[in-house]
């Protein structure tokens, strides 16, 4: 069955890669990181309209599933009360894990873009991203089952979270 033809993908537009929604992504990060927490932060945009905003808050409210992304829709589906977030794009400060990738999928996002590839992640000492585990590889199958649907955008000052959440930990 060809998925392509049920869900094509739009062609790029201003949400897509507008650098100062990438920015605003980037500064939410910049500020969770600064707080203490995890460095990463996103949006939902519809209609070049943010419709909602989220950070990562797993460490602070131990909640695994507390990833930005979901944060912001769970925000924009709450603020619009609706289900369906249909037409939006996400964009992140940094490449979305398979969590955020499925919950984006649940709820109709069409496009997800991205300031800080994953392998960022790696100076915050948690999983290799290129290694063999689960999740890792069921971002790889996502990413096979809708390929065209993340967009990286090389965004200025996208390490920049990572830097500031690890001199957050120094200090404590």
């Amino acid at each position: 069955m060809n998925h392509a033809a049920h869900h094509p993908v739009p062609p790029a537009d201003k949400d897509v890669v507008d650098p100062e929604l990438l920015a605003r992504a980037v500064q939410l990060a910049n500020d969770n990181a600064d707080a203490g927490q995890l460095p990463f932060g996103a949006l939902v945009v519809r209609g070049g309209k943010v419709i909602g905003t989220g950070v990562n808050t797993a460490a602070q409210d131990l909640d695994p599933t507390a990833h930005a992304e979901v944060a912001a829709v769970r925000y924009a589906c709450s603020n619009l009360a609706v289900l369906d977030l249909a037409g939006a794009v996400i964009v992140s400060s940094c490449e979305p894990c398979a969590i955020c990738h499925a919950v984006a999928a649940a709820v109709g996002v069409t496009r997800l873009v991205y300031a800080a590839p994953k392998e960022y992640v790696r100076v915050l000492g948690g999983p290799d991203p290129a290694g063999d585990d689960l999740m890792p590889r069921m971002q790889a199958a996502l990413r096979a089952t809708a390929p065209g649907q993340l967009t990286y955008v090389p965004t200025d000052g996208a390490d920049e979270p990572f830097a500031r959440y690890l001199a957050s930990q120094e200090k404590q």
